[in-house]
């Protein structure tokens, strides 16, 4: 593991956080090579949630190769099944909570602008639920492993602190979000971010954010559509 005591590796730390973020914004404004072409939108979407994947990968490898540790800091605990169903139940309920409490404040500041490019997205979610299903698998799996499994645990590194990591990791994710073009597409992703991170603090285990994550948007856009 990184010990950022170590003058040498405190940079290394540094450029890991920055990749970790960095991958998956290019990832997502990939299609942006491909404009032009006369390629339809639902290919577009798809090479972007591929991209995704792709950055994954580049940082596992970069884990292994670069920095030459487990791409998870944080050794998975093991939880029989009862256990852990119960564990994601209550994920799910802060989440719930989290997400309900924040759209009343929404609500109260009249926060309510509408996302063009969601709205655009949930037009493609109608015509093709493979793609939705597709969409929410590769979120729940991809955006949990980057921000919550790597960059989160090397956040706390670098700071020697757990709040400033779990903050700082959230509103990261939350600006991942920021193409939608809203503040309510931010806000959301940050409050979200919070309460996975938290729960990724509590059970050490990113199975539970993952299919949690799955669940929440294979719910939300279902509802949408």
């Amino acid at each position: 593991m990184l010990n950022i005591s170590n003058s040498a590796k405190k940079p290394l730390l540094i450029s890991s956080i920055i990749i970790s973020v960095l991958l998956p914004v290019l990832a997502l404004y990939s299609p942006l090579l491909f404009k032009g072409l006369g390629i339809s939108k639902e290919i577009l979407f798809y090479i972007s949630r591929f991209a995704i994947w792709i950055s994954l990968l580049l940082l596992f490898l970069y884990s292994l190769k670069i920095e030459k540790q487990p791409f998870l800091l944080w050794k998975e605990t093991n939880y029989p099944f009862p256990s852990f169903a119960k564990a994601l139940v209550i994920t799910f309920i802060k989440l719930f909570v989290a997400v309900y409490i924040t759209g009343l404040l929404i609500m109260l500041f009249n926060i309510t602008a509408e996302s063009a490019v969601l709205q655009k997205a949930l037009a493609l979610f109608k015509k093709s639920y493979f793609l939705l299903f597709f969409t929410c698998v590769t979120a729940g799996i991809t955006e949990e492993l980057i921000f919550r499994g790597y960059l989160l645990p090397r956040l706390e590194l670098l700071f020697k602190n757990k709040i400033p990591a779990i903050i700082i990791s959230s509103v990261l994710f939350g600006l991942l979000h920021i193409g939608y073009g809203t503040l309510l597409n931010v806000i959301g992703p940050i409050v979200i971010g919070l309460v996975f991170a938290i729960q990724y603090e509590k059970y050490r285990n990113i199975k539970i954010l993952i299919v949690c994550h799955f669940l929440w948007d294979l719910l939300l856009l279902t509802a949408k559509t």
